[in-house]
């Protein structure tokens, strides 16, 4: 019991403010414990009398990363009245603060990208997603994937001048391949943006959780980023396709372009980070394997 408080004592110490447990429903925290994963930000599963919920802490880099947490909270709540995300309890997105529910489940692994079956379970999920309508959210901007991408440049470069001619090149060919991939061609829908298997919650329902990167796209935006984070899933991409009723607004090149466009963000992201954080092993590989994934796929 001792050794519970104690643990309980340090996860509260690292909360920045006593008055974020407030905010949590229920009036005497029964056990608190960080969570492991993420790049960005800060999270504890928090128990009380009243059920399990997750604080969110940002972690000062929003700008630095593009995130917009007032995009985030609409898009969440939007998606958790379609019972697609857990519900938001409280947020202030001025201090990166987000509660929301707790799902139980499992996350998804690499071999549910290759399951037949779970690629229609993610595909009826999206679908739900993409059909949501977003006319009264305010706080929803569309993307503009060659717009974030100047910005990541732009503060890559402000520490590493000497990268501003790889990078611009990289940029034009972003140019060419959002025209390829059929931008502006399709209505915009709601999109998660972050579909990796850590933000797949698998308990009976299929959850999906962390919103951060949630925007207006193309609903391609989606597909394209399941294959950027899953290759090995391209042998159903025409199976996801179909899912999402986009089987006949999409061609192959269309596709490929999509998934570069979404590739070399996941790049620029991993490189905009190591301006200001030390990068583990795993992220230098994430980086390094996004970068190799655009020379093989753009011959830069």
């Amino acid at each position: 019991m001792a050794a519970q408080t104690d643990r309980i004592a340090h996860a509260v110490s690292a909360l920045p403010g006593a008055d974020v447990l407030a905010h949590v429903p229920g009036s005497t925290v029964l056990d608190i414990r960080p969570l492991q994963g993420g790049l960005t930000n800060r999270s504890f599963l928090v128990a009380t009398a009243q059920g399990r919920y997750v604080v969110r802490l940002g972690t000062g880099f929003d700008t630095l990363l593009a995130i917009d947490r007032k995009m985030e909270t609409a898009a969440q709540r939007l998606a958790a009245a379609a019972r697609i995300a857990p519900r938001v309890v409280h947020a202030d997105t001025g201090k990166g603060l987000l509660i929301t529910e707790y799902v139980d489940g499992r996350s998804w692994t690499p071999a549910d990208f290759t399951d037949p079956k779970q690629i229609d379970r993610l595909a009826a999920k999206l679908a739900v997603l993409h059909a949501i309508d977003t006319g009264a959210a305010r706080d929803l901007v569309p993307l503009d994937p060659v717009g974030l991408a100047r910005g990541y440049v732009e503060r890559i470069c402000e520490s590493a001048p000497d990268e501003r001619g790889a990078l611009g090149r990289l940029l034009a060919q972003a140019g060419s391949r959002q025209r390829d991939c059929g931008a502006g061609t399709r209505p915009l829908t709601l999109v998660h943006s972050d579909l990796h298997g850590s933000n797949l919650v698998d308990g009976g329902p299929l959850w999906l959780i962390d919103w951060e990167y949630a925007t207006l796209a193309d609903p391609l935006h989606d597909v394209a980023c399941l294959l950027a984070y899953y290759p090995e899933a391209a042998p159903h991409g025409a199976r996801l396709l179909a899912g999402l009723g986009l089987e006949r607004a999409v061609t192959p090149a269309a596709l490929d372009a999509a998934v570069w466009l979404f590739q070399m963000l996941v790049y620029l992201w991993y490189r905009a980070r190591r301006v200001a954080v030390e990068p583990s092993l795993a992220a230098i590989e994430a980086e390094q394997g996004s970068l190799r994934a655009l020379v093989h796929n753009g011959n830069l």
